[in-house]
């Protein structure tokens, strides 16, 4: 009886051990998730407060009449605000140009960036001081790097102006007023230097071994860069592209402060050569008090950058070659 006995009691010791493990083993994961909620709760509430509520504002106030300054006056509209911003040629000329400067310089600074990787990615003398120079524009403040050029092409004291009178005395070109456009893609084609460096860093990442062997097999230099180099680079490319496209159309500090005037009524409203839908949106916002206008011409820009980054991304599984890709779940 009492070998019996002691086996029931081992028995239900070893059930209970049984029971008990799984149970800890929930509440060891409940307070592990706890724990883990505690300590990014600061940021969630920071991402809440700073991120998601103002975009939920912000919405709200592209659908009222608010100017800014009296809240009882505003008004609910619909999407007025909407319908005026594609009736209104100002912000078709606008968003044309803002266009045009982002064909213009993604092409010219990505050909540029790609360019000077190539010749600094040769075993030259003194390449480190060349690669340097090449990224130290990058290393100027955006709103200084304006001030440069806006002292180079001023047409009353710019230096470019000051070069040219040598030769042609009393020559004064407007550049800012007639070409302001083309500066501003001259200014984001020299601070191409952060690209650089990041297709130098994938051009590094070419095996020799590969160039090597298309030169026996007697590819040339065009042969080469064309079915080896361009493809490996293309993922580079495509992140380039995606990063340029965000940046060119929030073009409005350069442009600001090349056109910056004494006319306190003016100072929003940059040289009509400048002048891009980010800036028109700002001049709704600072100088016409429409609020809530400014802010649904802000969500069309957002909109028109989603929509074109998501051609890009479309067309990029025609011309974006990755080395691992994925058929079915299965790596290739």
């Amino acid at each position: 009886m009492e070998d019996g006995n002691s086996t029931r009691l081992e028995s239900i010791k070893r059930s209970l051990q049984n029971t008990d493990k799984p149970i800890l083993k929930r509440r060891f994961l409940k307070s592990e998730a706890a724990a883990f909620y505690g300590f990014i709760s600061i940021w969630l509430l920071g991402i809440i407060l700073l991120l998601v509520f103002p975009l939920i504002i912000a919405v709200v106030i592209s659908f009222t009449n608010f100017n800014g300054i009296n809240v009882q006056g505003s008004a609910f509209i619909g999407i007025s605000n909407y319908i005026e911003a594609f009736r209104n040629p100002e912000a078709w000329y606008t968003i044309r140009q803002t266009l045009f400067y982002s064909l213009l310089s993604i092409p010219l600074s990505l050909v540029t960036a790609l360019g000077l990787a190539i010749l600094l990615n040769k075993n030259i003398p003194g390449r480190g001081v060349y690669r340097t120079a090449f990224y130290l524009p990058t290393m100027i403040p955006i709103g200084a790097a304006a001030l440069i050029f806006k002292s180079i092409f001023d047409s009353n004291s710019g230096f470019l102006n000051l070069f040219i009178s040598i030769f042609r005395p009393g020559t004064a070109i407007n550049w800012l007023n007639n070409y302001g456009l083309y500066v501003l893609v001259a200014m984001s084609v020299w601070g191409c230097g952060t690209a650089m460096v990041v297709f130098l860093a994938g051009l590094q990442g070419i095996p020799h071994e590969l160039e090597e062997a298309a030169a026996i097999d007697g590819a040339g230099k065009w042969q080469v860069f064309r079915h080896i180099t361009w493809p490996i680079l293309s993922p580079i490319t495509y992140f380039q592209i995606v990063l340029g496209i965000i940046n060119s159309l929030q073009m409005f500090i350069p442009a600001s402060i090349m056109s910056v005037s004494t006319d306190a009524t003016t100072f929003w409203t940059p040289q009509r050569s400048m002048y891009m839908f980010p800036g028109y949106a700002m001049n709704q916002m600072m100088v016409a008090n429409r609020v809530g206008y400014g802010v649904a011409l802000i969500w069309i820009m957002f909109i028109l950058t989603m929509l074109i980054t998501l051609i890009v991304w479309k067309s990029s599984h025609y011309w974006v070659h990755y080395s691992v890709e994925q058929d079915g779940g299965n790596e290739r």
